[in-house]
């Protein structure tokens, strides 16, 4: 027996409707006649009991390269999207933030070091970054903070960071609680 399992398909194999970016597909496996045969259901059409006789069978979220390819890349990347976020704003420690996520982004090697100022404009020493992946040169300013500007900076970036990396799903009220798999604890 060959084994040769194609991609996920765009469409439902029942109902023929286009999947969309991120919606949750249902894929299964079936031996027939010497071969494996890769079938893709959407939620709407996927029941329980097509799965009967199945050779393996797994649930995945549909990726869709056109959609995600109008997305900002620091969508996919929370430190990059906290780092944009706080380069603008005009607080000390939101600079302060923008300063260490720029720092760490250049030891991931997503940010490069172009240029540090070897004279200091005013009181900001000004440090110029390519963005690797969105193309940028990016502007950074180091007006000498202090050790509780860097301190209130690093945990403000810590924070941002847990809510990025791991956003809370609201409920119907927004106080619901909800395990890892979307379910209401409440009702379980």
């Amino acid at each position: 027996m060959e084994i040769r399992i194609s991609k996920t398909g765009r469409t439902c194999c029942v109902c023929d409707r286009t999947f969309e970016h991120d919606e949750e597909v249902h894929s299964l496996v079936r031996a027939t006649e010497g071969s494996l045969e890769r079938e893709d259901y959407c939620d709407a059409c996927w029941a329980a009991d097509r799965a009967s006789g199945a050779y393996s069978l797994w649930t995945l979220s549909f990726y869709d390269p056109k959609v995600a390819d109008q997305e900002p890349p620091e969508v996919f990347s929370p430190l990059r999207r906290l780092f944009y976020e706080a380069v603008e704003q005009e607080d000390r420690v939101d600079q302060a933030k923008a300063f260490l996520a720029a720092q760490l982004l250049r030891r991931q090697k997503v940010f490069r070091l172009i240029k540090e100022s070897d004279e200091e404009e005013g009181e900001a020493r000004l440090y110029l970054y390519a963005d690797r992946i969105g193309n940028r040169l990016i502007e950074v300013r180091d007006p000498r903070f202090s050790y509780p500007e860097m301190e209130a900076g690093r945990r403000r970036l810590i924070a941002r960071l847990e809510e990025l990396e791991s956003p809370e799903p609201a409920g119907d009220d927004g106080n619901a609680e909800v395990d890892g798999h979307g379910h209401d604890a409440a009702t379980e």
